[in-house]
């Protein structure tokens, strides 16, 4: 306590931006443990009408651009957040065919 009380009264910046560099320290591993468990769980999911494009790749380990381009729509007309059903809708198709042409080019990737 002793210690803490001299660094308060000394060097009262210097425990303050320690103390912020720790709080920020928690918070990017608290951030990095989520991402290792959801992600370790949400692998080759099925996919559903709500899934951006972005999201059914890092489940799938694919590239995000690539997967875009077998979406089959121009470049100018898709963005990372933009839903499958969006996408089918975009491409005047159904949303079942869009999830059958991903998981056949997903397929195809993954062939050794």
């Amino acid at each position: 306590m002793k210690t803490l009380k001299f660094l308060w009264n000394k060097h009262r910046y210097l425990l303050f931006g320690f103390s912020l560099a720790t709080l920020l320290t928690l918070v990017f591993l608290a951030k990095f443990l989520f991402s290792i468990v959801y992600w370790g769980s949400h692998q080759d999911v099925m996919i559903e009408k709500w899934m951006p494009v972005g999201y059914i790749a890092r489940s799938y380990d694919v590239d995000r651009d690539w997967l875009m381009l077998q979406t089959g729509l121009p470049e100018g007309e898709f963005h990372p957040r933009l839903s499958i059903q969006d996408a089918a809708a975009k491409a005047d198709i159904s949303f079942e065919d869009m999830r059958d042409r991903m998981m056949m080019a997903i397929e195809k990737q993954r062939a050794p």
